[in-house]
């Protein structure tokens, strides 16, 4: 038997009809081990993740493709990594699903046009989509085997060349190390984050700036056109030089049409990608940062960060961009003017010098006032936040008219922050606008005086104007725009600070992957701060807790109870001491690996938008329907999930057809996570005496006790009955040092203590 037979629930392939392509169809069907392990597989699928309403639905070629594409590259993927990457599980898969799943899992994909029968061994396993309308999935294996997802039936091409022509897709492992915005590529070049992606858009750009230097060229030809008109026509009468003049300006008119589409186009897109890229890279890289950083990052800042990049998408796809563009090519219209008009090129030059000037002494004021502003919006989103969090408890103590005070006071100040900021880039674009009128007035004055001279033509002085406003109107556009590109660069800043942070994955990429955890977990001298220059919550704290066993934690209220079980998480890092599990420094141990194995209950658990079996399945995406409704009755919760109106696939969370969930119910709900977690090691927050003087808790009690000697439990309580279960008891009060030991020991001390 292969590895790949490994997946349980395997059941025999049912006939199957005949494959519908001639060029394979004279193949032997084979009674493949492959064929029995997918069978397998969507099997587990169907009763996990795509189980409930859905289930019908996954039953296409490409779901089959998926995963013998899977079974075929790594006969020992983890279920839970497939279940955790599928793509839209709500609905039937099609190729984007199937090429997003497979990103899901860390491939990249290479593409390589070819005839079904021609795939070079070192391309195989892959899958190939014959060319036509209808995109039909096969998985071209090694040797001369094909899969036919559709069919569903393997078949072997007996060394034929040639047939179907399509394009083999070939997935390989993603090494982001050789990725431009790696780190490692970034060492290399010295360019900053943003600066590396932008390396990725070096073709789109240049092609935009190519488009440019042509609009610039093609752009002459209308003050050239009046020039003529002017000089050639009006002077000398010479009405039938006119319609040759204006059909080639029609012309280039057109051209010009024709090429600003393109260059839109291209700036359309790419503002599209970057928003794209950038926006899914921030929101990854706040999921992957250490839980202790996000924490402690009020919830403003870490939206902030997500809609950082919206000031850098509007600048690449907007005229911002454009008029900075459109500078270097502005010499085309100076060295134009200084053909045609002489000495007049420098009043436009002397402008520019101005508009610099200028530009640099707004920016040098904006960039003071727009910080403070952002400072006093922060403020105030996190006030009106936390106003909205405790808005019962503030209307309970009637403190509404004091909050509305403090309200008014943080709106105020914003208020002055944005005027102020308003203020300095208005004054920058008057003073820009008085620039260009005074341009004009010094272009016709001193034309004027050109013309008198015999330097130049009346034609030549219109065109000379056409062409000065053309040079400084990206001059004038970037006094105008000081407070956007202030904005722009603090993003950029902001978001190559934010990617340069070490993310849990790039902290732990050498760490330890223990195969099989016992539960043995042992504090030695570990000490935690939340911040570096606050007290210690805690220090000297040591206990060994066994496989198996039962340690109570109990102690004052912001001792740092809950911190102790997400230490134990590697949720917060000890700053003194270590924490070992099974012997290992929990700093040594993969996270993801980590916290598979520790089932956990919360205080208050988190459910997000989705059906009831979705929040549950978090805990085990292998969980059948038959299991939950087992946790469920074990909770005391199974007789309320069926009474609502769709059982377990009515959506909890925060969305428009939600239910909002009564707080014991969500309590119980996090007990059926636990219970479902088949986990070495379980945590429970502490629980209210409500919930543990009933049935749940009953339950709850008994399952503890029989999970000593097979399960190591940490529970946060102060009640005695379970302080008597614990075979190790830990006692934390603020300011003093920790106390552990022995339960029948502890319990002595503390009724000493009068506990």
């Amino acid at each position: 038997m292969t590895s790949a037979s490994k997946i349980t629930g395997m059941m025999a392939a049912p006939q199957r009809s005949k494959t519908r392509y001639s060029d394979i169809n004279d193949g032997q069907i084979k009674s493949t081990s492959e064929i029995a392990a997918l069978d397998g597989l969507m099997q587990r699928l169907q009763e996990t993740t795509w189980s409930g309403q859905n289930r019908g639905v996954h039953q296409g070629a490409w779901e089959r493709s998926l995963c013998m594409t899977l079974l075929a590259i790594d006969p020992d993927i983890k279920f839970h990594r497939i279940a955790e990457s599928l793509s839209a599980p709500e609905r039937q898969m099609d190729r984007v699903d199937f090429m997003n799943t497979m990103a899901n899992l860390g491939f990249r994909a290479s593409t390589f046009e070819t005839s079904i029968n021609n795939v070079d061994d070192r391309v195989k396993p892959c899958l190939f989509i014959p060319d036509g309308e209808t995109e039909t999935p096969f998985v071209v294996l090694q040797g001369s085997r094909i899969y036919d997802g559709e069919q569903h039936r393997m078949k072997d091409t007996n060394g034929k060349r040639g047939g179907m022509s399509g394009k083999a897709i070939k997935f390989t492992p993603y090494d982001e190390s050789f990725e431009y915005t790696s780190k490692f590529m970034r060492k290399g070049t010295g360019h900053s984050w943003f600066r590396a992606l932008l390396t990725r858009f070096s073709g789109t750009i240049w092609q935009i700036m190519a488009t440019g230097i042509v609009l610039n060229l093609i752009a002459l030809s209308t003050p050239l056109f009046i020039m003529m008109v002017y000089d050639r026509v009006v002077s000398a009468h010479a009405l039938e030089t006119l319609p040759m003049l204006t059909a080639g300006v029609m012309i280039a008119i057109a051209a010009e049409w024709m090429l600003r589409t393109i260059r839109s186009h291209g700036l359309s897109w790419l503002g599209g990608r970057l928003d794209n890229i950038v926006s899914n890279r921030i929101f990854e890289h706040l999921m992957n940062l250490s839980p202790s950083y996000i924490e402690r990052a009020p919830i403003p800042s870490q939206v902030a960060r997500i809609k950082t990049f919206e000031s850098v998408r509007d600048f690449f796809s907007g005229s911002a961009f454009l008029s900075v563009l459109e500078m270097p090519f502005m010499l085309i219209a100076l060295l134009a003017i200084a053909f045609i008009a002489g000495p007049l090129a420098l009043v436009p030059v002397f402008m520019m010098a101005l508009y610099a000037v200028l530009a640099y002494v707004t920016w040098q004021r904006v960039k003071v006032v727009i910080r403070l502003a952002a400072k006093a919006s922060s403020a105030r989103q996190q006030f009106a936040l936390d106003t909205f969090d405790k808005l019962e408890d503030i209307r309970a103590n009637g403190l509404q008219n004091i909050w509305m005070e403090k309200f008014r006071d943080l709106s105020g100040r914003e208020a002055m922050a944005q005027f102020r900021l308003a203020w300095a880039g208005n004054i920058g674009e008057t003073l820009g606008h008085a620039i260009t009128i005074l341009s004009a007035v010094a272009v016709v004055y001193f034309g004027t005086h050109l013309i008198w001279d015999g330097v130049m033509t009346t034609g030549a002085l219109v065109a000379s104007m056409i062409l000065v406003w053309r040079v400084l109107t990206p001059f004038y556009s970037l006094c105008t725009m000081v407070p956007r590109l202030e904005q722009l660069r603090n993003s950029v800043r902001q978001i190559n600070t934010l990617v340069d942070i070490d993310t849990e994955d790039q902290t732990n990429r050498n760490s330890a992957r223990p195969g099989h955890m016992r539960g043995r977990v042992t504090f030695i001298n570990a000490g935690l701060k939340y911040e570096q220059d606050q007290n210690p919550v805690f220090a000297g704290l040591t206990f060994d807790v066994k496989p198996g066993e039962i340690c109570a934690i109990t102690g004052e209220n912001g001792a740092g109870k809950t911190s102790v079980l997400k230490l134990i998480k590697k949720m917060y890092i000890p700053q003194a001491g270590s924490i070992r599990i099974d012997g290992f420094d929990i700093r040594q141990l993969d996270y993801g690996d980590l916290r598979r194995n520790i089932a956990y209950v919360p205080q208050t658990p988190e459910f997000f938008y989705g059906s009831i079996a979705d929040n549950i399945r978090f805990a085990n995406p292998l969980a059948t329907d038959k299991e939950i409704n087992m946790a469920l009755e074990q909770a005391g919760i199974l007789g309320e999930v069926q009474n609502l109106h769709s059982g377990l696939n009515t959506k909890i969370g925060q969305g428009p057809d939600a239910i909002s969930l009564p707080s014991a119910m969500a309590i119980r709900l996090g007990l059926v996570r636990a219970y479902l977690h088949e986990a070495p090691i379980l945590l429970i927050d502490e629980l209210p005496n409500s919930l543990l003087n009933d049935e749940a808790g009953q339950f709850l009690h008994e399952t503890i006790i029989r999970a000593h000697g097979h399960q190591t439990v940490f529970m946060v309580t102060y009640r005695r009955d379970y302080l008597e279960m614990a075979d190790t008891i830990v006692l934390l009060r603020r300011g003093l040092q920790p106390q552990a030991g022995a339960g029948p020991i502890m319990m002595e001390r503390l009724k000493k203590m009068q506990w």
